[in-house]
This record gives C-alpha cells, sequence and structure tokens, in this order.
C-alpha cells in the first residue's frame, strides 16, 4: 500500500519536470529568434550580393580620378616605407582588412625594355635594389586600382569570385583605353611620367 502511495505521489513531478524541460526549450527557442519585417528580410537576402562587373563599371571614372589627384612621388614613397613601413603604410596607403597596403603613386624616369607584358623605368633618386616597372598589357595582373582607394571591401559581395572579378573588371578599360594609346613599349629610352597604382 505504501508503495502504491508512493509511485502515486511520484508521477506529478515527474509531468512537472518534462513541463518545464518543455518551457525551458520553448524559450530557448523563443529568446534565439530574431523576428524582423519583410523589408528587413529582403535587405538581408540581398547584402553582399553586388554584380561585380557593374560596380566596377560605375566606380572606374573615380577610380583614376582618386589616383590622379592622390598621387605620391614614388621615389620618396619607398624611401619612407622603407624607413618606416608600417607607419607610413597606415598613413597613406589604403588596404581590406590584412591584405597588403595599395598606394597611387606617380613616377618620372626613362623608359627600358623588361619582361613580357611590361617595362621597366631608371628613376633618378630611387633607392638602391629597387625595380621600377610598368606593366603594359595585353594582361593585367593584380588588383591596385580595386584596392586604392580603401573603398571597395570583400564584404560587399557574395565570394571571394565576385571580389577578384572587381580587379579583373577594373584593369578592362584601363587596358582598352590608357595603355591601347600610349604604347610604353615603344618608347624605349623617352622620358615619361607614370601615374598608377601598386600594392607594396
Amino acid at each position: 500500500m505504501a508503495r502504491a502511495r508512493a509511485a502515486r505521489h511520484g508521477r506529478p513531478w515527474g509531468v512537472m519536470i518534462k513541463v518545464a524541460a518543455a518551457v525551458a526549450i520553448v524559450a530557448v527557442c523563443f529568446f534565439g529568434t530574431t523576428f524582423m519585417s519583410p523589408e528587413d528580410a529582403e535587405a538581408v537576402l540581398n547584402a553582399g550580393s553586388t554584380d561585380p562587373v557593374a560596380y566596377a563599371e560605375g566606380a572606374y571614372d573615380s577610380t583614376i580620378a582618386y589616383v590622379k589627384n592622390n598621387a605620391l612621388d614614388l621615389t620618396g614613397l619607398v624611401t619612407d616605407l622603407r624607413t618606416d613601413e608600417e607607419g607610413t603604410s597606415q598613413a597613406k596607403g589604403a588596404r581590406d582588412g590584412e591584405a597588403a597596403y595599395t598606394f597611387p603613386a606617380t613616377v618620372t624616369g626613362t623608359v627600358e625594355k623588361g619582361g613580357f607584358g611590361q617595362v621597366n623605368m631608371a628613376v633618378d633618386g630611387m633607392p638602391g635594389g629597387v625595380v621600377v616597372s610598368v606593366q603594359t598589357g595585353p594582361a593585367l595582373t593584380g588588383t591596385a586600382l580595386r584596392d586604392v582607394t580603401g573603398q571597395t571591401t570583400f564584404d560587399m559581395f557574395e565570394n571571394q569570385i565576385d571580389y577578384a572579378q572587381v580587379g579583373l573588371s577594373l584593369n578592362e578599360p584601363l587596358k582598352a583605353g590608357v595603355l591601347a594609346e600610349n604604347d610604353l613599349a615603344s618608347m624605349v629610352g623617352r622620358r615619361v611620367t607614370v601615374v598608377g597604382a601598386f600594392a607594396y
């Protein structure tokens, strides 16, 4: 008889524990949920999905203007980088996350033959051991135009492929315009001034 009573008294506790556990699970689910309006949900879905080609087309002119208006003397910049790389980079360069710092720069020198797709330049006053090269095409490598302003960041795009595509797309009008109109490879021996961007 005592056992039967104990068993009956024990059932409500089992039910209470199960109910309490269920309430706790519901509470965890409720507090771990973010509620948003349809407009906010649409914004989240569209975040990080900028079209890379359209973005590059819209950003090209302002990027070129930025480079021209902010170009640093390359000889002085390289000297400063050798003296204080981190301080100079932070003060004068731009980068996204932990990528290399990129700088707008200008240099005047004499065009010399270089490797495939580039020419070298003999520049007075350039620190020893530094080779100044300028890409001439037909292929352009690197993402200096994409990175030089510091305004184009990875989180604006859906993935690494789209982010890389911005750099490629910015290089295309440069190749078709400036480089097509100025054949540096045919200017060996001539003194020229170049304005551009490079990653250090």
